[in-house]
C-alpha cells in the first residue's frame, strides 16, 4: 500500500431508526444519525458517523469536502479529528496497515467492552419490564435517567425483576436538586444494587458532592469533559468515578488525569450511535486501563444497529476483533429501509 492515500470523495446518508418498543413509546424521540463513508484513491473506504439530532453534518459537506478531499490521509492528525471523521480515518489507516483501529490508540487492556442498558424517564413497571429484558440479553448494568418521584419504586421492581446482581446506574441529570434529597434518597435506596449515582445534585457547589460522598456508601459520579474540569473535582473530593467523552486525544488526556487520582471511568462518546460509532467508541475504550464499568453507548437500544451481524455484540459487550480498521461492515439494506435522507 502506498504511503499516500489520497482522500477522493465523501458520501452520507441519514438516518433514523426507530428505538425498542418501550423507549419509542415512552420517549418518543426522533433522534437521526447520518453515516459517513470516506473513499479514497486507493480503493479503500472508511465509515464514520454523526449525530443529526440539532444538525445536519451534510449542511457543511461544502467546507468538509474543501478541507478533507485531496488530502494525504497520512498527513492528517487523526486523533485530534473530530469523533464522526477521526473514526473513518482510523477505519482506513487500520485498513492500510491491516491492523485493528485501537492497534493505532493504545495498549489493548481488554477484548470484551461492556455496555451498560439505558431507558429515559419511564413508569416504574415500564423500566422493570425493560431491565428485564436487558437482563436476560446478559446486561448486568442498566443506566436510567431516573427521577425523584419514582426511583425507589424503580430500583425495587427491578430487583424484584432481575435479582439483587443486577446493578442500577442512577443518573437524574442533576433533577434530585439539593443535597437534603440526595441524601434521602440515598437511603431510601440502600436495599437495592445501585452501581454508582451519576450527576445526582446540583453541582455549582462541588463541597456539596464532597459531603454526599462521605455520608453515602455507593460511588458518586460526575459526567465531565476536559482534564480540567476532571481535576478541579478530584481537588474538591466530589467525585469517585467519571464519566467523559471526547476524541482520542482528549478523552485519552481525560483518562489518564482519572486514572492518576485511581478514579475508574466509563466513557459516553456518541451513545445512540449504530454500530460505526459504537464500535469505534469500543476500539478507544479497551485502550483506556481504568475504563472498567459499562460504557454509555447504547447500539441496543435501536431496532436496527445496522451491522447485519458483523458487529460482535453479545452478552451485553462488543467483543472486538483483530480485523483490520474498525472490522464491521453496514447492512446497506437496512440502511436504505431507514433513510431519511
Amino acid at each position: 500500500m502506498s504511503l499516500n492515500i489520497k482522500i477522493t470523495n465523501i458520501e452520507y446518508r441519514t438516518v433514523s431508526i426507530p428505538f425498542v418498543p418501550a423507549i419509542q413509546e415512552h420517549w418518543g424521540m426522533d433522534y437521526p444519525t447520518t453515516l459517513i463513508w470516506v473513499h479514497t484513491d486507493k480503493g479503500l473506504t472508511g465509515l464514520g458517523e454523526s449525530n443529526s439530532l440539532n444538525s445536519n453534518i451534510t449542511d457543511q459537506a461544502e467546507a468538509i469536502a474543501a478541507k478533507y478531499v485531496g488530502a494525504n490521509l497520512w498527513e492528517i492528525d487523526i486523533a485530534s479529528e473530530s469523533f464522526p471523521f477521526q473514526c473513518a480515518f482510523y477505519d482506513l489507516a487500520g485498513q492500510a496497515l491491516g491492523v485493528p483501529a485501537h492497534k493505532l490508540i493504545g495498549e489493548k487492556y481488554r477484548d470484551r467492552v461492556e455496555l451498560a442498558y439505558w431507558s429515559p424517564p419511564m413508569p416504574a413497571e415500564a423500566t422493570a419490564a425493560e431491565a428485564e429484558r436487558a437482563a436476560k440479553m446478559g446486561f448486568r448494568v442498566h443506566k436510567l435517567k431516573a427521577r425523584s418521584w419514582n426511583i425507589v419504586e424503580t430500583a425495587r421492581l427491578i430487583t424484584e425483576a432481575c435479582g439483587a446482581d443486577f446493578q442500577i446506574r442512577v443518573d437524574p441529570n442533576t433533577e434530585f436538586g439539593d443535597l437534603e434529597t440526595g441524601l434521602r434518597l440515598a437511603q431510601e435506596l440502600r436495599p437495592y444494587n445501585i452501581e454508582v449515582y451519576e450527576d445526582p445534585i446540583r453541582f455549582e457547589d462541588l463541597s456539596l458532592y464532597r459531603q454526599l460522598r462521605e455520608e453515602v456508601e455507593v460511588p458518586v459520579a460526575r459526567h465531565l469533559g476536559a482534564p480540567p474540569g476532571i481535576l478541579e473535582n478530584i481537588r474538591a473530593d466530589a467525585i469517585d468515578a467519571v464519566n467523559m467523552g471526547g476524541n482520542v486525544a482528549g478523552i485519552r488526556k481525560s483518562a489518564a488525569v482519572a486514572e492518576a487520582a485511581g478514579l475508574p471511568i466509563w466513557v459516553q462518546i456518541f451513545a445512540f450511535g449504530s454500530c460505526v460509532a459504537s464500535t469505534f467508541a469500543a476500539h478507544i475504550a479497551c485502550t483506556l486501563p481504568n475504563c472498567t464499568m459499562p460504557i454509555d453507548e447504547l447500539p441496543h437500544i435501536r431496532v436496527d444497529d445496522l451491522s447485519g451481524g458483523s458487529m460482535n455484540l453479545s452478552d451485553g459487550a462488543i467483543t472486538l476483533s483483530d480485523a483490520p480498521g474498525l472490522g464491521i461492515r453496514l447492512d446497506t439494506d437496512a440502511v436504505e429501509k431507514y433513510r431519511i435522507r
